[in-house]
């Protein structure tokens, strides 16, 4: 049997039709159930990153996304927004942060959210900065940009020798962000990633 390349799927509500992001997760998780896409990919997470919401209104998107999530049994990924204040009800996989919000957290808030998410991914964008985060007690990084992507236009993406790099410097998995597609995503596993991450490809399914 083939390895099946995992994936996380990143939201971006705003790509989606009339931005409506709980029918297009249906859409997408039914789809992947019924094997008419991804068909080569295992979804080993469901990060939501909405950005602009304000606190309560991500916490109402949750309650819209997560049973969702549950029932495709698909793990939920939140994004930054650590400090919410979550009911007993949500068994969430996993927090998201960028660089800095987790650069700048005490040992005592890491060790909360360790203990209330289990994980917490980091965004990198350069060797050293993987290396810093990996000392800090990050559970796996988000490395990108790899590929050219809308999201990051005019920036010179990474490349694979990023991933390359990456993978012969850390011990914690490597999940490869930016410009990825079901084309150009063996090629990125091939360089030693642990995991690939879409979002525009998904979100405009």
């Amino acid at each position: 049997m083939i390895n099946k390349i995992k994936l996380n799927i990143i939201s971006n509500r705003k790509l989606c039709e009339n931005e409506n992001l709980e029918k297009q997760i249906e859409k997408i998780f039914s789809a992947y159930e019924r094997k008419i896409i991804l068909k080569n990919f295992e979804i080993v997470a469901f990060t939501l990153r909405e950005k602009d919401l304000k606190e309560n209104e991500y916490l109402k998107l949750i309650e819209e996304i997560y049973p969702i999530c549950q029932k495709y049994k698909i793990n939920l990924i939140l994004h930054q927004n650590y400090d919410l204040n979550l009911d007993d009800k949500y068994k969430i996989d996993g927090i998201h942060l960028s660089y800095n919000i987790f650069k700048s957290l005490n040992e005592n808030i890491k060790a909360e959210l360790i203990k209330k998410y289990k994980r917490i991914g980091v965004s990198v964008h350069s060797l050293n900065e993987a290396k810093e985060v990996e000392n800090l007690g990050a559970s796996y990084v988000v490395a990108g940009h790899i590929f050219e992507t809308d999201c990051k236009k005019g920036l010179e993406p990474r490349g694979l020798k990023f991933i390359e790099d990456l993978s012969s410097a850390l011990s914690i998995p490597i999940f490869a962000i930016g410009g990825i597609d079901e084309k150009n995503s063996l090629s990125v596993i091939d360089r030693g990633a642990f995991s690939v991450c879409m979002m525009s490809s998904m979100m405009k399914y």
